[in-house]
């Protein structure tokens, strides 16, 4: 049985961990390149946590200038892992852990209310690669009981159709994967044969992390599968900051993190419950302890009072990163927005793979439907009104914007992209097959 204790002290003794915690790490950062110099003239110890306010945020510019040792706060000979971010928005950042940051990060994937256990056979379809979901889910699992599948993410000798297959033969009980595989994964059972909903009753849930999930998509995948979704949230450089609750909500790991949620220009503090960017300073690393690190990532926080499950870890709701939001006539719309409005447009047109494009004149929205005739007009005054743009909306058959076939095939691992733009010739990638491939038009 996994010790949560911490996730139910009252708030006074959480802020009271916190505290010493966040002193030890203003400590130990001073160790390291990066902050010897940034943090010189400020103090080593503060009385309150909103103290933290003072010291100047971190970067991912400057981690990226300062890899791969820069944040380095112990001797190479006790580290024992080295991760790298996947390095979609710009150069890789470089992560260093020992042996007990190992160990805390797989403590804080024992925080998901999927609670592996010894009757579980879990596939990993995370990349066993230099990122690290794949590496502690399946140190979270072996630490349960479970019995750990290790398929990797199309690979060589994985491709979705042997992961179809094993998950039948062997009987698998969970599955961790970036949500858009739990997609692909279903829509090659079909392929296949099998109704994902049906075929596969030992299947009880999805243990996700990597990619923004709203709940109109975790609610998709759980009806494709009749099968639990449990979201995680992290970043390689913090490790995982906040996990499902058994009532589907977020709760983040607040004695292993503080978090602030910060304008994304001037950096103060926005209200309590208002979206911002992530800003995380670590409690717990040792390797490489991080202070106000902005994340990039557009979040709200709120109490976890009303939270049936008891925790009191803060509820996260993730809505993408910051660099992705859509800039369209002096309308905003960030991705969480995005995601929500397509997939909750009435009359069940669009289907789960989808993607859109900005144009000079507002949006478009391509998607593969049963429907592919039926008439858009609601639906487009749908979508123009929930994101406060133009849009248009296309509709094609299913098959259409994505070959059923490369599913069979061995593809390269990549973080999904679903936005498409336009060159100056309005050219676009009109398909998911070129769109998740990395096909650029800029």
């Amino acid at each position: 049985m996994v010790n949560l204790q911490n996730m139910y002290l009252s708030t006074g003794q959480l802020k009271e961990l916190q505290l010493g915690r966040l002193n030890r790490t203003l400590q130990k950062c001073r160790e390291s390149i990066l902050y010897r110099e940034k943090h010189a003239g400020y103090p080593l110890k503060i009385e309150d946590l909103r103290d933290i306010s003072q010291f100047p945020v971190t970067t991912k510019e400057e981690l990226r200038e300062c890899a791969p040792l820069g944040t380095l706060a112990v001797p190479r000979e006790q580290v024992v892992e080295y991760h790298e971010s996947f390095g979609t928005t710009g150069e890789p950042i470089s992560v260093w852990l020992t042996a007990a940051d190992f160990a805390r990060w797989t403590q804080q994937i024992e925080h998901c209310a999927i609670d592996f256990n010894p009757g579980d056979t879990v596939l990993v379809r995370f990349p066993y690669a230099i990122s690290d979901p794949a590496h502690i889910v399946q140190s979270a699992a072996k630490k349960s009981g479970a019995c750990v599948v290790p398929v990797s993410s199309r690979t060589v000798v994985s491709p979705h159709s042997r992961v179809i297959r094993l998950l039948r033969k062997l009987r698998a009980t969970v599955i961790g994967c970036l949500p858009l595989e739990a997609i692909l994964l279903a829509e090659t059972a079909k392929l296949m044969g099998y109704d994902p909903a049906t075929d596969f009753p030992h299947l009880r849930g999805f243990c996700v992390a990597g990619e923004m999930l709203t709940g109109s998509r975790k609610k998709l995948i759980e009806e494709m599968w009749h099968a639990r979704v449990y979201n995680m949230y992290g970043t390689t450089e913090n490790g995982n900051i906040a996990a499902d609750c058994s009532a589907g909500r977020l709760h983040a790991a607040e004695d292993h993190f503080l978090l602030e949620v910060l304008h994304p220009k001037s950096f103060e503090p926005v209200p309590p419950g208002e979206r911002g960017i992530l800003a995380v300073t670590t409690l717990t690393l040792e390797a490489c302890p991080l202070v106000r690190y902005v994340t990039g990532d557009i979040v709200t926080l709120n109490p976890a009072a009303s939270c049936s499950c008891g925790r009191n870890g803060q509820v996260l709701e993730h809505l993408g990163r910051y660099s992705d939001r859509l800039d369209i006539n002096g309308t905003t719309i960030i991705p969480g927005d995005l995601h929500e409005a397509v997939l909750q447009t009435p009359g069940n047109l669009i289907s789960a793979l989808w993607m859109t494009g900005v144009s000079e004149n507002g949006l478009i929205v391509r998607a593969e439907s049963e429907f592919p005739e039926a008439g858009t007009s609601s639906v487009r005054a749908f979508l123009s009104k929930r994101l406060g743009v133009p849009v248009k909306l296309e509709l094609v058959p299913i098959g259409g914007m994505f070959d059923r076939n490369k599913l069979l095939e061995v593809s390269p691992v990549i973080k999904p992209r679903y936005v498409a733009n336009w060159a100056a010739d309005n050219r676009y990638p009109r398909t998911l097959d070129r769109l998740l491939s990395g096909y650029h038009t800029f």
